[in-house]
């Protein structure tokens, strides 16, 4: 899965700014296996949504999901972004690194 940051989009911002305080994230899993990100509200302290890959319970995901089924939130972006940095920060350095993610100006 690739994952382009655009440094125009508001959304991608608020993405990075998310991941970077991914330490504070409790990791579960769901039902499936797949891993279950609570990811802190920015605006609304104590609130924690829960994130995978491809879903997210904020109002954002859940009302534009609705409209565009490639619809992603903040916090989608986030936890992919973060799953790219630690699956880049597992590799062996002799692996051949291809990249899944793209910086756009």
């Amino acid at each position: 899965m690739g994952i382009t940051i655009s440094a125009d989009d508001p959304r991608s911002i608020r993405a990075i700014e998310i991941a970077a305080n991914a330490g504070r994230w409790r990791v579960t899993r769901d039902g499936d296996g797949r891993e279950l990100f609570r990811v802190p509200s920015q605006n609304h302290p104590g609130v924690l949504y829960l994130v995978t890959q491809s879903s997210c319970t904020c109002a954002d995901f859940l009302h534009g999901a609705d409209l565009d089924e490639d619809h992603v939130c903040k916090h989608i972006l986030a936890v992919r972004l973060y799953s790219e940095l630690v699956r880049a920060q597992e590799r062996p350095a002799t692996t051949s690194r291809r990249s899944h993610l793209r910086v756009v100006h």
